[in-house]
């Protein structure tokens, strides 16, 4: 039977085509992909709060780096939003 949903796109592995956070609006300071808008961390008291599965829970400064676990695509935040 075939699978309901389509393959993921490989993500880049060249450092230089990284994407950068777009501006947020809302008011806790998300932090989301750019392409495909989940959710990869919270801005809290200079802060980046950023949880995985099974529990792994991390508070790391700035600047952050991260692959987005849904779409492969590499975020970068410079600074905390504001």
């Amino acid at each position: 039977m075939p699978t309901p949903f389509p393959p993921r796109q490989a993500a880049s592995t060249s450092w230089s085509g990284a994407a950068t956070t777009k501006p947020t609006t809302t008011s806790n300071s998300e932090w989301r992909c750019t392409r495909c808008d989940k959710l990869l961390g919270v801005s809290r008291d200079g802060r980046m709060h950023l949880r995985f599965a099974r529990g792994h829970e991390y508070l790391v400064g700035f600047p952050v780096q991260a692959t987005c676990r849904g779409c492969g695509t590499l975020n970068n935040a410079t600074a905390p939003a504001r």
